[in-house]
């Protein structure tokens, strides 16, 4: 899928004060702000299955606001487009507030526009973030490691990827899946997404679109033909992958559609993403469950293997089967 920017719409409505509301759809994402000149603004995201659905669903919250009287106006300018020239680490430490110690990003020797800062690295959440730039410090791939996996020389092996692919990220697509040279720590693979997929720098509008985002992976941990919706949801979901800690072990894609009566969870026809807890939930309702139940588990390669009532293979049987 690509990556196209529309700008935002916005719609205005004069009541007892002055109600705003703005849209925006990216890809399969549709992006709302709303509030009014006396209230602090909100926001919200919904992300659609492919592009198609997220222009009917942009459509359909506009027809709503029309119906209930607001009318469109100008849109602010967007600070995105007001700092599209303005280096991105500028951008991100201009950002800091007035009482915030300074940001400052350190070159790493041995790469080429490559700058890291250390945040808090002795606290148990401390993490060290990256910055691999390009076009001149317009846009850049970013990622973060946990400071308690945090090694120099595994981080240089993934640089030596990432320094050459920069620009990977930026080709249109939502992510690619790139077998890794040579395993980096306990990882084979490593995930590029675009700067909609990744949401790098969802807190900075001025760099969010200029800022895309990788980190090393197993394989099995995102299927080899994943759309970008399922990318998404294994990435940012409930099922997320921790993706800063690079001392993890493999937590392999765990897609499921089911049919399970009598179950805690609801029946889908479609394969959805689901945490490993879930798929042992519903592996031990099965065997009480009515003759008609069924449960089919996908792996990461696209394989599936359906289970029913009287079906006799183990939860690691199966856990088995989604890694290998």
């Amino acid at each position: 899928m690509g990556d196209r920017v529309t700008r935002w719409r916005r719609f205005e409505r004069q009541a007892t004060t002055l109600e705003y509301w703005e849209i925006r759809q990216e890809g399969i994402r549709c992006f709302l702000r709303w509030g009014s000149d006396r209230t602090p603004g909100k926001a919200s995201t919904t992300t659609l299955d492919d592009e198609v659905q997220a222009r009917r669903h942009t459509a359909r919250k506009i027809n709503e606001r029309l119906r209930k009287g607001f009318t469109e106006v100008a849109p602010a300018r967007d600070p995105a487009e007001a700092e599209a020239e303005t280096p991105v680490l500028d951008v991100i430490t201009r950002a800091a507030g007035p009482y915030a110690p300074a940001a400052h990003y350190l070159p790493v020797d041995s790469f080429d526009q490559v700058y890291r800062r250390a945040h808090t690295p002795d606290h148990p959440m401390g993490f060290f973030e990256y910055y691999v730039l390009r076009d001149h410090g317009r846009s850049a791939v970013r990622f973060t490691v946990g400071a308690g996996s945090h090694q120099d020389g595994i981080v240089a092996a993934f640089l030596e990827l990432l320094c050459s692919e920069r620009d990977l990220a930026f080709d249109g697509r939502s992510h690619h899946k790139v077998p890794l040279p040579s395993l980096v720590g306990p990882f084979d693979h490593a995930l590029f997404c675009s700067p909609a997929l990744g949401r790098a720098c969802a807190a900075h509008p001025a760099a969010a679109d200029r800022v895309a985002t990788a980190f090393p992976v197993f394989n099995c941990e995102i299927a080899d033909e994943d759309l970008e919706v399922l990318v998404d949801a294994r990435i940012h979901g409930r099922t997320a992958l921790p993706y800063s800690d690079w001392g993890r072990a493999p937590q392999p894609v765990v897609d499921l559609r089911f049919d399970i009566q009598p179950s805690p969870y609801r029946r889908t026809q479609a394969f959805k993403v689901y945490r490993s807890a879930d798929l042992q939930k519903l592996m031990d309702v099965l065997p009480k469950a009515s003759p008609q139940s069924w449960l089919e588990v996908r792996s990461f390669r696209g394989g599936t293997m359906r289970l029913e009532p009287d079906t006799t293979m183990s939860f690691a049987d199966v856990l088995s089967f989604l890694v290998s």
